[in-house]
């Protein structure tokens, strides 16, 4: 299962008032405060990085300087108090573009494409244009398959997807760091249909 995420900044009162909220449904999850540097520490103030992982000692939230992440598959009966949560604290209404995703995959497709092409024409290593052609496919395919794992059901894409990313993108680095902003809409766009989906069902009711 593809991981779910949002847009914020570390927040030590939010990510504590969600563990308070979550451990009253489950008082074996456990909530793990980090420095910046990835060290574990028992003071807030110091934090940069939490995570609230079950029994299993999988992760179902973490937030970071950056972004929240939200993991469904490890969360279980857990989902309906966390994103009941995530709703209270207005998640559902932040905006989701994906400009900045979209411009930095042209960029990435120009790159490796464009550039490729003057790369290997100049060296006179024309033989190597369609692999870089090939990667590009690659990552555009996996990344097509991956908006599709997040459509209900088919969460099996999810594995298949990161394998034709993988195979494209390794090739093509650092310039495949450009196909982050994309991978973050699609998370990002999941979750918001995610929280908006008991609105809209209840708006389809009573109309």
């Amino acid at each position: 299962m593809l991981p779910l995420s949002f847009k914020t900044s570390f927040d030590i009162e939010f990510i504590q008032s969600l563990y308070d909220r979550l451990v009253c449904h489950d008082d074996s999850l456990k909530l793990i405060l980090r420095t910046k540097n990835g060290r574990k520490t028992d003071d807030p103030e110091k934090a940069g990085i939490g995570e609230i992982r079950n029994a299993s000692n999988k992760q179902l939230f973490g937030m970071s300087p950056k972004e929240g992440i939200v993991h469904t598959e490890h969360a279980g009966p857990l989902q309906e108090p966390l994103f009941a949560f995530l709703k209270e604290r207005d998640i559902h209404q932040q905006e989701v573009t994906t400009d900045i995703g979209v411009a930095c995959l042209l960029l990435y497709v120009v790159l490796v494409a464009g550039g490729g092409l003057l790369y290997t024409t100049h060296n006179n290593v024309a033989f190597l244009y369609p692999y870089a052609l090939a990667c590009v496919i690659f990552v555009l395919s996996g990344l097509a398959l991956r908006a599709y794992a997040y459509k209900p059901g088919q969460e099996k894409w999810s594995i298949p997807s990161m394998v034709l990313l993988a195979i494209g993108a390794l090739p093509t680095a650092p310039s495949s760091l450009l196909t982050i902003p994309m991978i973050n809409y699609l998370g990002r766009a999941k979750l918001q249909r995610r929280l908006n989906q008991g609105a809209e069902d209840a708006e389809a009711i009573n109309t």
